[in-house]
């Protein structure tokens, strides 16, 4: 069973979640600059998002984009990842994230993630999400 409870859960959660990393920190104007947009296909609980300096889309607006970098995963390795408990270039290596368009962009992204990190654990405690193994 997935950590989260459902589809509406993880996508209250991460619109809200980068939506504030957008306006609050620096990453919606990297994310710009960079010129990177991002299609999130999530299994457990099923969950398209698509992701650019504007903020996030969900479901059929997400699937209508065309992003320079599709990442799929299961939500339990998205929870993981926010938690800092994933290795990105060894889960892409085990195929547990399958990243579709230029490496160099996918890695470009990891660090602009940061903030979202560290605003994570707040909701988790918010969602009730476990923040443990």
């Amino acid at each position: 069973m997935s950590v989260f409870q459902d589809k509406e859960t993880a996508e209250e959660l991460f619109g809200d979640l980068w939506n504030r990393m957008i306006k609050e920190t620096e990453f919606g104007e990297k994310l710009k600059k960079s010129g990177i947009t991002i299609l999130f296909v999530v299994n457990d609980p099923d969950v398209v998002m698509y992701v650019d300096e504007n903020g996030p889309l969900f479901g059929e607006e997400a699937k209508a984009k065309v992003p320079v970098v599709t990442m799929k995963m299961s939500g339990d390795m998205v929870h993981q990842y926010w938690l800092k408990k994933v290795n990105i270039p060894k889960a892409l290596a085990m195929r547990h994230i399958k990243a579709k368009g230029p490496v160099n962009k996918v890695l470009e992204i990891l660090p602009l993630l940061k903030p979202g990190q560290k605003l994570y654990p707040e909701y988790c405690k918010q969602y009730n999400l476990p923040m443990d193994d």
